[in-house]
């Protein structure tokens, strides 16, 4: 065997070993931040399917003759996602087309 094989052999054990570290470490810390976000989603959801976030809202929209109106945001919403509502002109499901807050900006300084 020549001296470059044992080299690439060495140089790419501790490249996989550094990756190896790396990927533990960020996921203790990913795990920490989903839990996290995940118990805030289940504090919210136990308060009742429909639960709302106050000052947001989300905008359904049919896709096949664009009727629209806009409910209080249900946490799990996101846009693009179709919901079981239907419309009342054609009875097409509706699809999530906005989410927005009426609240105004937090400034940072």
């Amino acid at each position: 065997m020549s001296f470059e094989y044992y080299y690439i052999t060495v140089v790419s054990l501790v490249i996989f070993v550094v990756a190896l570290l790396i990927g533990l470490i960020m996921n203790n810390r990913y795990y920490k931040a989903i839990s996290e976000a995940l118990t805030q989603v289940k504090e919210v959801e136990s308060r009742g399917p429909l639960a709302t976030m106050s000052g947001d809202f989300e905008v359904l929209m049919c896709p096949r003759c664009g009727y629209s109106k806009t409910i209080p945001y249900r946490v799990g919403d996101y846009v693009g996602k179709v919901v079981d509502e239907a419309c009342p002109n054609d009875g097409e499901k509706l699809i999530v087309h906005a989410i927005y807050s009426s609240r105004p900006a937090e400034q940072y300084s």
